[in-house]
């Protein structure tokens, strides 16, 4: 199968973590970006650049329940007593027929935000290790 030749749906998306998506979860982030070295000189009249490294970074969020496996999986991670154990293998969904991107990840923040007249909801926020890859459902 190729990648898909119309917009993905955003109810569609979700985190999934060892093959099983998370449930309860209302949205993702990623970001990729480009270190870049400034090799500018007296004489020029613009910037000049040279690439460095590449990285990506991100958050989810969605309604608090403890109780749900995977959920759980990435609170531990950064509430216990030896914090900062990488995360392998997650996805980033785009369907259900697994177009994802995919990586490992560390946990770099949790927060949670219950408020009286709603539900309590939660933020991760992590940095990437290593590549980020796009995958299709091939």
């Amino acid at each position: 199968m190729a990648y898909n030749t119309t917009p993905f749906h955003g109810k569609a998306a979700r985190v999934e973590k060892n093959n099983v998506a998370m449930e309860y979860t209302d949205g993702w982030s990623l970001e990729v970006r480009l270190d870049m070295s400034d090799v500018s000189r007296q004489g020029q009249s613009w910037k000049e650049g040279i690439p460095g490294l590449a990285g990506w970074s991100g958050n989810f969020s969605g309604s608090f329940v403890a109780g749900n496996t995977e959920q759980k999986a990435f609170f531990d991670n950064l509430i216990t007593a030896a914090p900062g154990v990488k995360l392998t293998d997650v996805k980033f969904l785009l369907d259900s027929a697994t177009n994802a991107f995919v990586g490992n990840l560390f946990i770099t923040g949790f927060s949670i935000n219950p408020t009286m007249g709603d539900k309590t909801g939660f933020t991760i926020n992590f940095d990437g290790d290593g590549a980020l890859v796009l995958t299709d459902a091939a």
